[in-house]
């Protein structure tokens, strides 16, 4: 009999199918509390800390929970998947072991189902491993299997062209690969993963340079698309002409992913045909909808309004840059694009795939810091190419916006958001109190100390720290010096507890500043302060987190920084789903 309520079980596949680890985490941890031996919530725990990308903490889980006692593939396999991921961001003999130890694992997930899965996984990592002769007879085993040779689906079709491919048989794998990402049910996300692997068997084989470019050629990503362009008016005659010049770059280039507004105009010709492809729209507005409606869809013409709600409805996702309301600044307009330019750019990161800037543009030059010709000349700045579709500078006039009764309003501006506390704090007693007083919190002030009038404001209470900075680059700076000055194996050193350490948050985004009387001070608070707080008590100890505007704002500034896609986060209270990512430098 099920002691599990069985709409706990649904939670549970509910939190996996929105990609919600942290809730998955959670909730699993809530069942094990009084369910110990339940294994689904042992089993579903170690997958959520796994893709929340911490791979030694997964394992950890995967000892803890007693997964091997489980038995079922799944579990095994969940072990052969973390030693993989630890063996790719290792090197030399560690490396080689820890795809051993994955190639075990899976072996021995195989032995109990003789599944495909967990079999072409063994027979790369064993290939990985250095096994080659081995590696090769387990891929033959598996590209004779009728499941792979006769697919029925994506990862069917691909796990027979990554068997031919450890077999060394490149040409013929190329094909395969082509005709798999070919299949009705292959995703740029199912493409991306399988080109990562791809590039890590291929880095062992002794390739031409022509077979290399066959090769990637055939499993490639899609490349990731920012759009931006001109409104004009509903009806314009050259629309179908402008239409049929968007559908003529998104067949050259295949890309099936596109990050954007959705003004009247460029921006809704191109949200459709990227979803009249079944790709991926990312829509993303400066602010509140009805302001966006006001200012940026019915300015067109009523028409536009209707198709702005299908576009809007059937985009994969919705972001708004702010929470705020318009305030008649173009610096909202502005922030959004370059907004948008990261998170294409971060996306094309995470698939191992390029991106590039499609306008439709007068060719005008920038007249303000928005504007079409504005994003064109960030993008540039940023190294970005962009594909240009000309339109004519004489458009009809766009009708008058209709303004919103003004209000008056601190000053606002945008600013990077830093949260840290110590994760067993109140644990500490009072000789470890006066250590942490002393050493934790002088390093974190000298810390700030060092980066001087870029950090707005500070303060602390208890172990908690809260800084506003200047910028996102000198905010990822100050938390990564925070991260080295407070490692673990220094905290043990003076005495604090092993498992306890800093945790640090960060976030990006508009907020106002007012002087605050009490502190004789100024002050910064709004809705993007409390976004920052409510992420940092959920992030590992040790690890930076940040929220995608973050990344993306970062990203879209040429840097030496990594960002690791770690999930999402239900904050809850009207604040919504976060995506958040794990900070690291490119060293990492």
């Amino acid at each position: 009999m099920d002691l599990i309520d069985p709409s706990i079980r649904q939670r549970f596949s509910n939190a996996l199918a929105s990609g919600d680890m942290f809730a998955l985490f959670e909730r699993t941890r809530e069942v094990l509390g009084n369910h110990p031996d339940d294994p689904q919530a042992r089993y579903l725990q170690t997958l959520a800390m796994a893709r929340l990308g911490d791979e030694d903490a997964a394992l950890r889980f995967y000892e803890r929970n007693r997964l091997e006692e489980i038995g079922t593939e799944d579990a095994i396999a969940l072990k052969g998947r973390l030693f993989k991921d630890l063996a790719a961001r290792a090197t030399g003999a560690r490396q080689v072991e820890l795809f051993q130890k994955s190639s075990e694992a899976y072996r021995a997930a195989n032995r109990m189902s003789d599944g495909y899965f967990s079999g072409i996984n063994a027979a790369t990592t064993t290939f990985l491993a250095g096994d080659v002769e081995k590696a090769r007879d387990l891929a033959a085993a598996i590209g004779r299997r009728h499941d792979v040779a006769n697919p029925q689906d994506y990862f069917a079709a691909a796990s027979g062209a990554e068997a031919m491919l450890v077999r060394g048989r490149v040409e013929e794998a190329a094909d395969l690969y082509h005709a798999a990402r070919q299949r009705p049910d292959a995703s740029p996300g199912m493409i991306a993963s399988t080109a990562r692997q791809v590039g890590l068997i291929a880095e062992r084989l002794p390739l031409t340079d022509e077979q290399r470019e066959l090769l990637l050629a055939s499993i490639r990503p899609s490349p990731v698309v920012h759009y931006c362009g001109h409104m004009f008016r509903a009806g314009w005659e050259i629309e179908d002409q402008l239409a049929r010049s968007i559908d003529e770059i998104l067949d050259e280039t295949g890309a099936l992913i596109a990050y954007g507004p959705l003004a009247c105009g460029a921006d809704i010709l191109i949200a459709e045909a990227i979803l009249a492809r079944g790709g991926e729209l990312h829509a993303v507005l400066p602010f509140g909808e009805e302001d966006f409606l006001r200012t940026s869809v019915r300015v067109g013409g009523s028409e536009w309004e209707a198709r702005y709600i299908g576009t809007r409805d059937a985009a994969a996702s919705l972001t708004f840059a702010t929470q705020m309301n318009h305030v008649d600044d173009d610096e909202l307009f502005a922030y959004c694009s370059k907004l948008v330019m990261g998170l294409a750019q971060l996306r094309a990161g995470v698939m191992h795939s390029e991106a590039f800037q499609l306008a439709v543009w007068d060719g005008k030059a920038a007249a303000g810091v928005a504007g079409t010709a504005a994003d064109c000349a960030e993008w540039m700045r940023q190294g970005g190419k962009t594909r240009v579709i000309s339109i004519p500078a004489d458009r009809p006039p766009l009708e008058s916006a209709a303004m919103a009764e003004k209000r008056n309003r601190p000053p606002w501006s945008l600013r990077s958001i830093l949260f840290a506390d110590f994760a067993g704090f109140s644990r500490l007693d009072e000789d470890h109190l006066s250590q942490f007083l002393q050493v934790v919190m002088g390093r974190i002030a000298k810390v700030l100390d060092r980066h001087g009038e870029a950090v707005l404001t500070r303060n602390s209470w208890g172990d908690a720290v809260y800084a506003v900075i200047t910028t996102p680059a000198q905010a990822a700076e100050i938390a990564l010096e925070i991260q080295e000055e407070l490692d673990p194996e220094s905290l043990q050193q003076i005495g604090l507890p092993a498992g306890d350490g800093m945790r640090i948050s960060l976030h990006h985004g508009p907020i106002f500043e007012h002087f605050d009387a009490v502190q004789g001070a100024r002050t910064f608070y709004g809705t993007e302060v409390t976004v920052a707080a409510r992420i940092e008590p959920r992030v590992p100890v040790g690890a930076i987190y940040t929220t995608q505007p973050f990344a993306a704002m970062i990203e879209s500034d040429l840097n030496n920084y990594h960002f690791e896609y770690v999930g999402k986060m239900d904050l809850a209270k009207n604040y919504g789903v976060r995506i958040l990512y794990r900070l690291g430098t490119s060293k990492d």
